[in-house]
């Protein structure tokens, strides 16, 4: 599990937005690709103060830091980390194919998955672990490979996979946002982010890359007082069909020529009179994320 700088933007972001709360627990050891003063930056950039506790015995500044100083740094106290075994040095053991220990339950304020539930083959039981070890009023956090990740995990999740689980579970502020990223030197290129519509997007028969780059999902959701963990969602998109709100006819290709997403439905022709693409209006370019070396 690997939380570049592009990422840690994406959660500070998040946290500027709403404030997450504690005790925070990640699934796996989170490899940090950002250092210290880079980490000030971005803090600084999104108009952010630093927890003074994450400032305490400050490595150098040109030295990798890891999860547990950034969540300092947010003021969020002590990471706990989840893992099958305690290889890595997780403080909590447990397999996410199986029920969590009754212990673990409605403890936690935000979870983040950072690029585990792929690799778990439940995700059935993956995903209830999550709902139910969250307290309410806890976020959980995704960070999930969708297209052009083939072997890397089990599956390529879909978006519609997390928004309809959270929406039939009865959480609040269920939102996601697509993440295209090259496929190369991924950690020094420039990365494009677009808002997750799921009106128009769970309704995507495809949605696929170039051959040089990669598409993830951020998504989180929030848990309330009412919330399930048990409801198995029916897709969206075809309940709509079904009750007659959605033509199951015409279904949707989106893709993006160099980061621009376009739309086209499948059955209409190629010509170019009515080639029927154009720019994907609901989901706009939120921004674009570089941090590639300054040129001398």
């Amino acid at each position: 599990m690997s939380l570049p700088a592009q990422s840690v933007v994406l959660l500070l972001s998040e946290h500027r937005r709403e404030p997450f709360t504690g005790p925070v627990l990640a699934y796996g050891k989170q490899t940090m690709n950002v250092v210290y003063d880079a980490a000030i930056r971005i803090f600084e950039s999104l108009d952010l103060k630093v927890d003074p506790a994450g400032l305490t015995d400050p490595p150098p500044g040109d030295e990798v830091i890891d999860f547990a100083r950034l969540v300092s740094m947010m003021g969020l106290g002590r990471l706990h980390v989840l893992d099958l075994s305690g290889y890595e040095g997780a403080d909590l053991i447990a397999d996410l194919n199986q029920p969590v220990p009754p212990e673990y339950l409605n403890r936690f304020g935000l979870i983040l998955d950072g690029g585990t539930m792929e690799h778990v083959f439940d995700i059935r039981q993956g995903m209830k672990n999550t709902a139910d070890m969250l307290r309410p009023e806890g976020r959980a956090v995704h960070i999930t490979p969708v297209n052009n990740y083939v072997n890397h995990g089990f599956v390529q999740v879909s978006p519609t996979l997390y928004h309809d689980y959270y929406v039939a579970n009865g959480f609040d502020d269920v939102r996601g946002i697509m993440i295209v990223h090259p496929r190369f030197d991924y950690l020094n290129t420039l990365w494009h982010f677009f808002h997750y519509e799921h009106e128009t997007m769970s309704g995507v028969n495809s949605m696929f890359c170039t051959d040089e780059t990669q598409l993830a999902v951020y998504f989180t959701a929030r848990k309330n007082s009412t919330s399930t963990s048990g409801r198995v969602p029916t897709q969206s998109y075809f309940t709509r069909v079904y009750g007659g709100t959605d033509p199951l006819p015409n279904q949707l290709v989106i893709a993006h020529d160099r980061m621009k997403l376009n739309v086209r439905r499948i059955n209409e022709p190629e010509s170019d009179e009515n080639k029927a693409t154009r720019d994907l209006n609901c989901s706009t370019k939120i921004w674009s994320i570089d941090f590639r070396p300054a040129k001398p």
